[in-house]
């Protein structure tokens, strides 16, 4: 009886069998993760989240959990902050047990002045009709295609045996998650058997068959089935609202109506992202429309399990903060050791740092979440034929362009134009954007972006020969048929006497997987939209900068001159004339009022036309500052060298048993602040000239992360821990302009507009931060011990401090994150 009391306690209330429990279950959850991306959320479900096991695991931890509780005997020894905390843990687990087997969700299509009672669900049913009139649902697992467990289903239908045999599921094309998925299977009702072939697409709608069995028209379908509502939702009107001037959703919203099954109005409402409607226990949220903008695709949601999960996460954060305040509590422990270690401000700037941790929003391209590059459209690239000038004459005509226009930019570098998004930009940044997709650079033979730009743009045909495509792999430049130790290839190269010579290759690349992709179909995509982008430039179709009083989208020259509109066609018409005329002239005589008199008024024009689409003065100063300054990619170096050098010099002393040279240390001290300064100018220069907080994509987090890395070592004002802020920070800007993040300032997409999201992100990347920082006191630990063991003894107090500030940064960095992520499932169930 003893031995088996032992074994229950080891089995249900042992550290020894949770520990290796919640790694099974962390394993789990990747390995999900991993199956989901490759093969789509049905087969994760299917492998992972809604099997038994993964039921009972969830099932197991809880009792583990709860018995573990018992067996400290927590209570008895006052340890109520911890159970309280971890109790949050027990009504989580609930809580989704509750959603996940009562709860339902779903699509629901409604069409302008139309009303729907149900909704398709987002499981997967056998829907069987039988002649016509009665109809059934049967829940089944058959959702992996890959299965071999297919047994057979018993039903009853109008009082006879349905006996259905799974024969076989797979999908109609394995690589794309996406596909079809096809289900064989043998019905057999009223002694007749017949085989159907079933296919879901890839919206979980099924396609139905009919067979006859003797007196009885038999239908079935695999995929979703309608599941009624007792009310209905009637849509009155869909509103699109798009991002002046391009196609890109700013929000969009359904004017619903609820009404009883007797079509009796309840309630008007209006739905639109972050905005929900809750009804007798369902939500309805914003989730899609039709491409003809007359009908809504709504998101329902029945979640019985939403109020104890929510009590749970309220109970995590707020157990959290009562862990961190706890007299008895660990956290309170080391920051009264680091007193004793005369560094009682610690503590201070742990409670200080959290302010900055402003919120943001993630990459969407979100992405979990971004901002989205240029969106240029695709043309069909003829092949040029326009005779081309000498090389002496090319030559010559690049010489003045880069002598003669480098003083004479500042008109151009302020014209303003909208992208293909719809923001309006100052031409500056266009010419960066472009020239550096282009070239991989910013500079093209001593010329910059703006003098690359406008000589591509005014003379065509000299650059269709000029070799400055950048291509990376050898292969395609064998393809092409250019030298093999040139990374650079003309427009001209890419055309023969067929055309367009990578037209079979692009279309081939974009069949494939991306994860299928070599380094030649990546290099082939590249090149094609450098391609893209040229033409784009020699066309001006990227130069959108006719106002329109009708509409919020701005002409190109050739589309103002199309223009039904005589008074724009006109100003298009003297505009190409007068600039075209002017700048010929500009790089023969060096005099330029013509071109920048014509720019002037082009200015006043817009200024006229555009109403408050146009730029003030200072916001268009703001943003070519901030693209010449250059302020986060120039702080890189410094940042690191800054950091070493301190360390280096804190080292040192702490190795001859001295005090650090106060002259130098306050040097590096005032250069790291002067960073700080600049960086912290930088985002908020970002955050005027974007008109949202410069967090909002990938790019800008690195640059909040290594913000907030360097003031946090100011705060700790600790000369090791602001070597090591100083240090993570140039790291972060180096990762974030390794090349792979997009820096460019765009707009946000309608999901993004939350504050629960900035809340949720800002929360996690905070923690970042933290975590970041016990890397490299961690590393710092390391060196003091190696240093230690050649019997500098005397390293034993920094170590010991050092270890109790990245046990707290540890602790701080953990409960962020934790919330954070908690957070996101409330963003998930609200917006």
């Amino acid at each position: 009886m003893k031995n088996l009391k032992s074994l229950l306690s080891f089995l249900l209330a042992s550290f020894w069998v949770a520990i290796p429990l919640i790694a099974l279950y962390a394993l789990a959850c990747a390995i999900a993760t991993f199956i989901e991306n490759d093969y789509g959320t049905s087969a994760s479900k299917a492998i992972v989240y809604n099997t038994p096991w993964f039921n009972f695991l969830h099932a197991y931890l809880l009792v583990v959990l709860i018995g573990a509780f018992i067996k400290s005997k927590a209570l008895e020894r006052k340890r109520y902050a911890s159970l309280f905390f971890h109790s949050s843990l027990i009504f989580i687990i609930l809580g989704a047990a509750i959603t996940r087997f009562f709860g339902v969700e779903g699509l629901m299509h409604v069409r302008e002045n139309s009303a729907q009672s149900s909704f398709e669900s987002a499981d997967t049913y056998l829907n069987i009709t039988l002649n016509d009139t009665t109809k059934l649902s049967l829940k089944t697992p058959l959702t992996f295609y890959y299965s071999k467990r297919l047994k057979p289903i018993h039903a009853t239908l109008d009082h006879k045996p349905l006996i259905l045999e799974p024969l076989e599921i797979y999908k109609q094309n394995a690589i794309k998650k996406d596909d079809a998925t096809i289900l064989v299977l043998k019905a057999t009702y009223n002694g007749v058997s017949h085989k159907f072939n079933l296919i879901k697409n890839n919206r979980n709608e099924g396609i139905e068959e009919s067979e006859v069995f003797k007196d009885d028209k038999l239908s079935l379908s695999f995929g979703s089935a309608y599941i009624g509502l007792p009310f209905q939702i009637k849509l009155k009107r869909f509103e699109l609202e798009r991002y002046a001037g391009s196609m890109s959703p700013s929000s969009y919203a359904s004017e619903v109506e609820v009404l009883k099954l007797d079509n009796t109005l309840i309630k008007p409402y209006r739905i639109f992202m972050n905005h929900v409607l809750d009804y007798e226990g369902y939500r309805f949220f914003q989730s899609s429309y039709d491409t003809d903008e007359k009908g809504t695709i709504l998101s329902v949601n029945k979640d019985p399990g939403k109020i104890p999960t929510y009590l749970g996460y309220a109970m995590l954060i707020l157990g959290a903060l009562w862990l961190l305040l706890d007299k008895n509590g660990r956290f309170l422990k080391l920051s009264r050791f680091l007193k004793s270690q005369q560094m009682a401000s610690f503590l201070l700037a742990l409670i200080l740092i959290s302010p900055f941790a402003s919120s943001f929003a993630n990459e969407g391209q979100i992405d979990m979440h971004g901002g989205k590059s240029a969106k240029i459209e695709r043309q069909s690239v003829e092949n040029p034929t326009n005779k081309e000038d000498s090389k002496s004459a090319i030559l010559e005509r690049l010489k003045r362009l880069r002598e003669y226009s480098k003083d004479h930019l500042k008109a151009f570098q302020r014209l303003q134009v909208q992208d293909f998004d719809g923001r309006i930009k100052p031409l500056d940044t266009i010419s960066i954007e472009y020239i550096h997709k282009i070239l991989k650079k910013d500079d093209f033979q001593g010329l910059n972006a703006m003098q690359t730009l406008l000589g591509i743009m005014f003379f065509p045909n000299d650059w269709r020969s000029i070799k400055m495509i950048y291509t990376s792999t050898k292969a395609l430049r064998k393809l092409i048929g250019t030298p093999l130790d040139e990374s650079r290839i003309a427009f001209r190269d890419v055309f023969d006497s067929r055309g367009y010579k990578l037209k079979n290759l692009v279309e081939e690349v974009n069949q494939k997987s991306p994860n299928a992709r070599n380094e030649l179909d990546k290099d082939v995509l590249k090149v094609d939209e450098r391609i893209n982008l040229v033409y784009t430039l020699f066309s001006a179709q990227f130069l959108r900068i006719f106002p329109s009083d009708k509409t919020t989208a701005w002409l190109s020259p050739i589309e103002a001159i199309n223009s039904p509109n005589k008074e724009i066609s006109s100003v298009a018409t003297a505009f190409l004339k007068n600039i075209f005329s002017g700048f010929d002239d500009a790089l023969k005589t060096n005099q330029w009022d013509k071109v920048e008199k014509t720019l002037k008024d082009l200015s006043v024009y817009q200024q006229e036309h555009a109403k408050n689409l146009y730029l003030p003065s200072s916001k268009v100063d703001s943003e070519i500052f901030l693209n010449h300054t250059n302020f986060f990619n120039r702080l890189t170096l410094p940042y690191i060298l800054l950091g070493l050098l301190l360390f280096i010099v804190v080292i040192s002393s702490l190795i001859k048993n001295t005090i650090p040279n106060i002259w130098l240390t306050k040097t590096l001290y005032m250069a790291i602040l002067l960073c700080a300064i600049t960086h912290s100018m930088g985002l908020i220069l970002r955050w005027y000239v974007s008109g949202h907080s410069p967090w909002s994509n990938a790019y800008e987090s690195m640059l909040y992360i290594a913000w907030a890395s360097v003031v946090a070592g100011f705060v700790l004002r600790s000369k090791l821990a602001l070597s090591a802020s100083s240090f993570l920070a140039g790291i972060a800007l180096f990762v974030a302009h390794l090349g792979f993040m997009d820096p460019q300032i765009g707009h946000l997409v309608p999901v993004l507009k939350s504050y629960w999201l900035n809340i949720h992100v800002s929360v996690i990347t905070a923690s970042y931060g933290f975590l970041g920082l016990c890397f490299v006191l961690g590393i710092l630990s390391l060196v003091l011990f190696i240093l230690r063991k050649q019997g500098r003894f005397n390293l034993d107090k920094t170590i010991l401090s050092i270890s109790a500030i990245n046990e707290m940064s540890m602790i701080l960095g953990l409960f962020m994150l934790t919330a954070g992520n908690f957070l996101g499932g409330v963003w998930a169930n609200e917006s």
